[in-house]
């Protein structure tokens, strides 16, 4: 047996070394896996027995046959790695890539992976997220002409997955048209940042009406949660206390608009999903990268305009300035408060974030008066009774916001079981808005929708889920007094 070196020139590589630099372009790993796989290939067995008397540079085909057979095994018992493999819940269990948490980019890069074009991508693509298909398994193509091979079909059974880890477990639906879908977390497989909370208990996602000034539903805005549970552990908020439990996935992120288009569907109603707000269970910029994931795809799988699609935070700052950079979506922010004594006791987050470093970041990157369009930052304030919610509140609220290109949404309060606030007065909620009109700065107030079933602001997920629910916090003492004295509110010590 003799040994051959093939020579590194390009007529000198073989078919198998090519085809492993194509596979392998994405990514810093693949291509180094690339160079690895083309320098070990050219060192092959020449099972011809007989002399031969042909330079090394220039093998027989007999040699060229075998070297192409052993590059071949070779790269078909390597794994080809993938640049977003470092992303937690690419895999389940069984080490299944969930196609379901690519965007078109990663899943494109899969594809060149297990040899297929980028043209397999989009067509799987289309299926999973276009309208009116939503498959869950590729059989479910097989009636149209764009059915995919049964090599593909294969492929995909072999070492990927198409579960985006929810099924639909019950909807409820409120006097005001608002409907509540509880999903239960299925499947044997990793979630945003873990196994933890990922295939166990429920999360739930709320289908807004939308209606015009006559009453008539036009579209709907999906609410959609991002974790189950909260770890931000809001007072007011009925999520935050069961603190986390878990990140969801990108998929099951995204499953949510799919689950809830197909159930409208099924239904036979024929208004559109049309605007989406990450405003349900958990805090989207702790769950950052899934959530960022699960935007592209709505907006490039789902079709849905970047400008409908908003993410709200408490003020995570670091994350927040990423997100803005990024561009992807529209920016709420949940203020809540006017002074660090206040929101340290009910957004616990101020106390890492105060005031100033969050209200600093917004500043500089949504000056007022000198940003172009439409963008701008939604300001969430929640009015609670004898909490927050007086004229000097309103003051300083249009003082600190008086350099911020932004629209101030007031939230009517949503009491739930346990909850130590109370909703203010309807006059105090006027009285509030009229502070910004007068000085003629937008201020709208947001209707409440799908509370006598549990399904408004603040009101999501099950306190009885949680082994460890969060704690209630002391108020600041002036506060306390201030409340016991006058606004009566069964506050907790």
């Amino acid at each position: 047996m003799r040994v051959l070196r093939v020579p590194a020139s390009r007529e000198g590589r073989s078919q198998a070394g090519f085809r492993a630099s194509s596979i392998c372009a994405r990514g810093a790993r693949a291509t180094k896996l690339a160079r690895h796989v083309a320098p070990a290939a050219a060192v092959v067995a020449d099972t011809d027995d007989a002399p031969s008397t042909s330079a090394p540079s220039a093998p027989r085909p007999a040699g060229a046959a075998a070297l192409a057979a052993a590059s071949a095994a070779m790269l078909g018992s390597l794994p080809v790695p993938l640049s977003f493999e470092h992303r937690a819940g690419v895999r389940d269990a069984a080490g299944r890539v969930m196609l379901k948490n690519l965007p078109l980019p990663e899943l494109e890069e899969w594809c060149a992976s297990v040899g297929e074009p980028p043209k397999r991508a989009k067509q799987l693509y289309r299926w999973l997220y276009g309208n009116r298909k939503w498959i869950r398994n590729l059989d479910q193509a097989d009636s149209d002409a764009s059915a995919f091979s049964g090599a593909f079909k294969a492929k995909v059974a072999s070492g990927a997955s198409l579960a985006g880890g929810l099924q639909l477990q019950s909807v409820h639906t409120a006097r005001d048209g608002t409907r509540k879908l509880v999903f239960a977390l299925v499947g044997d497989w990793e979630g945003g940042d873990g196994p933890a909370g990922s295939a166990r208990g429920t999360v739930e996602t709320v289908l807004i009406p939308m209606t015009n000034r006559q009453g008539q539903n036009l579209r709907y805005t999906a609410c959609l949660s991002t974790q189950v549970g909260c770890a931000m552990n809001c007072q007011f908020c009925y999520t935050g206390r069961m603190g986390l439990l878990g990140n969801l996935s990108t998929a099951q992120i995204v499953e949510q608009v799919v689950e809830a288009r197909r159930y409208l569907a099924e239904q036979e109603v024929q208004i559109p999903i049309a605007n989406i707000v990450f405003m349900g269970m958990g805090e989207p910029l702790h769950n950052y990268d899934a959530v960022m994931s699960a935007i592209e795809i709505l907006a490039t799988g789902l079709e849905l305009s970047r400008n409908k699609i908003i993410v709200s935070t408490v003020g995570l700052v670091p994350e927040m300035r990423r997100f803005i950079a990024s561009g992807r979506a529209k920016l709420a922010v949940s203020l809540h408060a006017t002074t660090d004594e206040v929101r340290d006791w009910i957004v616990p987050t101020n106390r890492r974030y105060p005031l100033d470093q969050l209200l600093g970041a917004l500043r500089e990157a949504f000056p007022y008066g000198k940003r172009k369009g439409d963008d701008f930052v939604v300001i969430e304030y929640v009015l609670l009774a004898g909490v927050n919610d007086t004229l000097a509140d309103a003051e300083r609220l249009l003082a600190l916001t008086s350099d911020i290109y932004c629209l101030v949404n007031l939230i009517v309060f949503n009491p739930h079981d346990g909850t130590q606030f109370k909703r203010s007065s309807d006059d105090d909620v006027r009285a509030f808005r009229a502070v910004f009109l007068a000085a003629g700065r937008p201020c709208t107030v947001r209707a409440s929708k799908g509370d006598d079933e549990m399904a408004a602001c603040g009101q999501l997920g099950d306190v009885n889920l949680s082994p460890r629910p969060a704690p209630m916090l002391r108020p600041p003492e002036a506060l306390a007094a201030r409340l016991a004295a006058g606004a009566g509110a069964a506050l907790q010590a």
